[in-house]
């Protein structure tokens, strides 16, 4: 058992019937905020100027008693039903989350509630958009000690947490996405990750949760910036740590489509896909590479023998890839 480690085996994701789009947003003043809560002033976006922004069309919201961890069970159970596996045979679930509407109990053991999965540990994990990477991470070191089934799921609901008249407002929403990691002693899986997190010199102010418990972004071209060299490092740091000069695709944090672009411009050389799914739901933290990687396994874009990266970044600022091998 020395050598076993977690390969993908099913895949799911949910995405709230409720749609919002460009209009919602465009057309009335939105409130510039500093770092300190501050509104220093206002801007009227038109829906081609959000669209230019971030290459957003729109976003979903969830029903008004619809929490993340009612999307994570529903997203959870499409990735059960498409690994194969017995509920029972799970020793781990993990809920990436940051807008769980509970702390206790947790978001995972609510979803371990409505599975009726009996046998395992379940908990949430916190690292904002950097959540699905990292949570891969912990449930391949959990394999290590209790080797076995693994749930991993990555849900939220950030409408709730927006202030409509944020400036940001419009680049967010809700969603879910699961996978299921199943025990292998072939070399597919997860071969390597990396994380890391830089919270020093004011960046754990670039994008925080304020004293009304509000989605604040004051820094958002810093982040732009810092998000691109991120992802960029973390993917050749894990591409490294896994002996792979090149992936087959990448499946990067959904923030916004500039930034996207110019991940794919550093990695065209190697012929890869970037994939990008932001148009349709814009940025759901910690949701948005799970469900990325559900569709692109769904459309045949990562299929057997592919090599892909996952990777994040994330308020904190917290970094995070996984390099998996199909």
């Amino acid at each position: 058992m020395d050598n076993v480690r977690l390969m993908i085996a099913g895949t799911g994701s949910y995405l709230p019937e409720g749609v919002i789009r460009n209009d919602f947003f465009a057309n009335r003043p939105l409130k510039i905020y500093d770092s300190s809560g501050s509104v220093i002033g206002e801007k009227v976006l038109s829906e081609e100027d959000i669209f230019n922004l971030g290459g957003i069309k729109e976003r979903r919201r969830a029903r008004e008693n619809e929490c993340p961890s009612d999307m994570g069970y529903k997203a959870a159970l499409r990735a059960i039903e498409n690994a194969g596996i017995e509920v029972d045979s799970l020793k781990g679930i993990i809920l990436a989350s940051v807008s769980e509407d509970t702390n206790y109990p947790s978001g995972a053991t609510k979803i371990q509630r409505m599975l009726g999965a009996r046998n395992c540990l379940a908990y949430d994990f916190s690292a904002a958009c950097a959540g699905f990477p990292e949570a891969l991470a912990q449930a391949d070191a959990r394999n290590l000690r209790n080797p076995g089934n693994y749930l991993v799921v990555a849900a939220e609901c950030l409408t709730r947490m927006m202030d409509n008249e944020d400036i940001n407002s419009w680049i967010f929403g809700d969603g879910a996405g699961a996978a299921v990691l199943t025990p292998t002693n072939d070399l597919v899986g997860i071969l390597a990750t990396y994380s890391r997190s830089d919270p020093f010199d004011g960046k754990d102010g670039w994008i925080f949760r304020d004293s009304g418990r509000i989605l604040r972004m004051p820094e958002g071209r810093k982040v732009m910036k810092e998000a691109v060299r991120g992802m960029l490092d973390a993917a050749s740091q894990v591409k490294k740590i896994a002996g792979w000069e090149r992936a087959d695709v990448y499946i990067p944090h959904q923030a916004n489509l500039r930034i996207l672009q110019q991940v794919e411009d550093r990695v065209r050389e190697e012929g890869a896909i970037v994939y990008k799914n932001i148009g349709d739901y814009g940025n759901m933290s910690s949701a948005t590479c799970a469900v990325a990687l559900d569709e692109a396994r769904r459309k045949g874009i990562v299929k057997s023998g592919s090599k892909v990266v996952v990777v994040a970044f994330g308020s904190g600022l917290i970094t995070s890839a996984a390099a998996i091998q199909f």
